[in-house]
């Protein structure tokens, strides 16, 4: 680690299970200035940015280099950048938290990946859901969609089959995506990762609902879940993305 680096450091969301990557900019003297709330139990109560050791920054986790984006800024710019803002206060975990700041220091640029994974994969269990409901009211009065297998057999798929499908592929997107984003992959490497788990989910799930109808069953329950899952791809790449989005309000005071 030097002067200049993006850290990184997993923590748990408030109090709970769920890890996040936690932000900062190394001064190069023992001190990361980041981006935090006053009380990570409380995250939206409000924080700013501060300089600390790297040892409380680390608050006994390993810390990482980030180097995705690729910093726009030589390494004393960044550190500037970063120190000229230490007593600002401000911080929203959706709209002014700690990768916002540290990703600025670094390109010019508000970003946050974990944020845009979140709008993303929100974005696409909505598309895909309204995909799922929209076949069915397609489907006019019957109950089910019912698909003939190649030896005859018929597979009926419902919504409470194709939803519960759509919402396990994008759990299962999410936690890839999530997961890679941590190990430091690039945002289209998990992108992609997520994306291929959502769909052997979303297959998963629905060739599970043809097992009544035996092997041929599964085979065709599995195609309708990938189906699903890439139809609602078409759709949710046909609207405009959440995480592309501007979102009204946005704070970005150290821009100013």
């Amino acid at each position: 680690m030097a002067r200049g680096d993006r850290l990184r450091v997993e923590r748990r969301l408030g109090g709970s299970n769920l890890p996040y990557m936690h932000h900062g900019i190394d001064v190069g003297d023992g001190t990361v200035v980041h981006a935090r709330p006053d009380d990570f139990r409380r995250p939206l109560a409000g924080g700013g940015v501060e300089r600390t050791s790297l040892a409380e920054f680390a608050g006994g986790g390993e810390v990482l280099v980030t180097t995705e984006p690729p910093a726009r800024f030589s390494p004393d710019e960044i550190a500037a950048r970063a120190v000229a803002h230490v007593g600002r206060t401000g911080y929203c975990p959706v709209e002014d938290n700690c990768e916002h700041f540290a990703t600025w220091c670094a390109t010019g640029k508000h970003a946050s990946r974990q944020v845009e994974i979140l709008r993303w994969r929100l974005g696409g269990l909505v598309a895909r859901t309204a995909a799922v409901v929209s076949a069915r009211m397609a489907a006019g009065a019957a109950e089910r969609v019912a698909v003939r297998t190649a030896l005859g057999t018929t597979v009926r798929l419902g919504l409470r089959t194709l939803v519960p499908a759509a919402i396990a592929g994008e759990a299962a997107a999410l936690a890839t995506e999530w997961t890679a984003h941590h190990t430091g992959r690039s945002a289209d490497e998990s992108r992609r990762a997520g994306e291929a788990a959502g769909l052997a989910a979303s297959a998963v799930t629905c060739g599970l609902a043809g097992l009544p109808a035996g092997p041929a069953g599964v085979v065709t329950g599995a195609l309708a879940g990938a189906a699903v899952w890439l139809g609602g791809a078409v759709v949710a790449n046909t609207v405009p993305r959440l995480a592309r989005a501007p979102t009204a309000g946005s704070a970005q005071p150290w821009s100013r």
